[in-house]
């Protein structure tokens, strides 16, 4: 479908990690980027109207007005304005706070790429608002541009969330009882099979189940608890790697350390390091 792509031997610039930029653009069939090894931020569009097609080397998703695609770090991406359209969207290349990272936790429309859909229009409109203040923001140099910028983007990142969060509240009581028993014991070695018998599913339906209604599936919410706990322990404890991998429930403190670096932007020493830097301050 987007073959097209990435066959081209034409790189597009990647960005400054670190520095927050933003701008919405009107791009019509023809445009196309081009970055076959990523970039170190992450990457946020939302389509006001038209369509553009996203690719990760392997897969291809399109998105249309109303859609939020955010490619992380590392993944290898090309996006172009798709056939017979005109795309109008924002974007936003940046590095997310610490804090902010749950608001990141989209399912993945293919590997790599995020993907939510807003569907009401007052919350588009809340959205396109909040972009367009931190354009602006973005152009200015006064002495509080930057956080008023940062502080923006949060803004978006927050109704993209809370958008999220209006779909979950009538959830399955089913899948409530799993996200309750994952909260709460997430180091056992949880399998699809264990949980679904849990509550009385077939592991087939009840995968499907608690994605439809969750947005992931059930092990990259379990992985993403062990993570969140995972921090707390490096920020609070002198253990070791290999001992909190082994406290959340990760078996391979080196698959414990690629996971954590996907979802926090660096590996968990680096972290806590970070850590360590910023409360001697």
């Amino acid at each position: 479908m987007a073959s097209f792509l990435h066959n081209t031997a034409n790189e597009n610039l990647t960005t400054v990690p670190g520095i927050l930029i933003s701008d919405r653009y009107k791009r019509p069939h023809g445009y196309k980027v081009t970055r076959s090894k990523g970039t170190e931020d992450f990457y946020l569009t939302y389509t006001c109207s038209g369509k553009g097609i996203f690719h990760n080397g392997s897969e291809s998703h399109e998105c249309a007005q109303g859609e939020i695609s955010i490619i992380t770090p590392g993944t290898p991406h090309y996006y172009a304005t798709s056939e017979n359209e005109i795309w109008q969207f924002y974007w936003c290349h940046f590095i997310p706070r610490e804090e902010w990272m749950p608001l990141l936790q989209l399912p993945e429309a293919i590997k790599g790429i995020k993907w939510a859909r807003i569907d009401t229009e007052l919350m588009n409109m809340r959205i396109s608002s909040a972009f367009s203040s931190l354009i602006q923001y973005n152009l200015e140099t006064g002495p509080f541009a930057e956080r008023l910028a940062t502080n923006a983007l949060e803004e978006v990142l927050l109704l993209i969330a809370s958008s999220r969060a209006v779909k979950l509240q009538n959830i399955d009581p089913r899948v409530q009882e799993t996200l309750d028993l994952l909260s709460q014991q997430y180091y056992k070695p949880f399998t699809i099979a264990s949980l679904a018998s849990q509550v009385n599913l077939s592991p087939s339906r009840f995968a499907h189940l608690f994605k439809k209604q969750t947005g992931e599936s059930v092990m990259e919410m379990l992985i993403r608890i062990r993570l969140q706990h995972a921090k707390k322990r490096l920020e609070l404890t002198p253990l070791s790697i290999a001992e909190i991998a082994a406290e959340v429930g990760f078996n391979n403190p080196f698959y414990f350390t690629r996971q954590f670096t996907s979802f926090y932007g660096c590996p968990p020493a680096t972290f806590r390091r970070k850590m360590k830097s910023m409360q001697s301050m």
